[in-house]
């Protein structure tokens, strides 16, 4: 099933407008991003696509369920990307050790996928940010398979500013 490509500037817009009217309950964070890794989830991308992918990205939260994020990698296909998200993770789990899990979504464009992703340049992916009381952590962002394309699992490692 092709995905809609209409309703992503929709939910991009949405999610800019939690940002700008979510009532402000604490500073917001700026943190650090560090791309790593990627899983795909399809077997013939494992083989043929880059698993290894580096950037350097910032996150601010406005809130703890809304933010922004930005930044640039080496996508799977061995070229660079830029990418602006707006993220909401309205739902919180107390783990062990203090730790923090939020779950949610992550909306927006990136660029690098033009003839390769059947939406590019828009992008959605599911997000789980785990994070210390320091806010040290890490973020797993889940891209689903979208007609040819495969997804995948990422890894980026959080360090707060």
């Amino acid at each position: 099933m092709r995905p809609n490509a209409s309703l992503a500037p929709f939910l991009i817009l949405s999610t800019l407008a939690l940002a700008i009217t979510a009532p402000v309950t604490h500073a917001g964070t700026l943190s650090l991003d560090l791309s790593t890794a990627c899983i795909h989830n399809k077997a013939e991308a494992r083989h043929n696509l880059n698993q290894v992918n580096p950037g350097l990205g910032v996150e601010y939260q406005f809130t703890p369920d809304v933010g922004l994020s930005g930044g640039f990698y080496r996508n799977s296909f061995r070229r660079s990307s830029v990418y602006a998200l707006a993220t909401w993770t309205p739902l919180r789990l107390a783990l062990p050790a203090g730790l923090t899990a939020s779950i949610g979504v992550a909306g927006g464009v990136v660029s690098g996928y033009a003839g390769v992703n059947p939406v590019s340049p828009f992008a959605a992916a599911a997000l789980l940010a785990i994070r210390n009381p320091q806010g040290w952590g890490i973020n797993l962002v889940a891209v689903p398979n979208i007609a040819a394309s495969s997804g995948f699992v990422g890894l980026q490692l959080v360090a707060p500013l």
